[in-house]
């Protein structure tokens, strides 16, 4: 039962994500709303702790925020790739480096969100 709540969470994190984002893109909010990437990667870290979690309890193995950790910056150094490769970010201003580090760090703050939600529906 706990591996249904897990994947419902899952599933409830990615829809407001995909919503969220099909919204932001339609209506440029991302070159409007400059704290918008903020709340995304945060919610974004939230849902990787979550597939994190669901993966172990498929395999009856204890829950780790380590694992949950790295999950989240395996996701999120991707997803900083791919706004590079697709020119989504920046790289010319001198802010760049400071707004890749805090949405990785945000991406590991959702994490240890997501891992707490993640004990509780254990």
């Amino acid at each position: 039962m706990q591996g249904i709540r897990l994947l419902l969470a899952q599933f409830f994190a990615i829809l407001v994500l995909a919503v969220v984002m099909w919204v932001a893109v339609w209506f440029s909010l991302y070159w409007r709303v400059w704290w918008l990437d903020i709340p995304m990667h945060l919610f974004g870290g939230v849902w990787a702790a979550l597939c994190a979690a669901w993966f172990f309890a498929r395999r009856k193995e204890a829950l780790s925020l380590v694992w949950c950790l790295v999950f989240a910056l395996t996701i999120g150094v991707v997803w900083e790739i791919f706004e590079y490769v697709e020119g989504i970010a920046a790289p010319q201003y001198l802010s760049y480096s400071i707004d890749t580090t805090k949405d990785i760090l945000m991406d590991l703050l959702g994490a240890v969100l997501g891992w707490i939600i993640a004990r509780k529906l254990q």
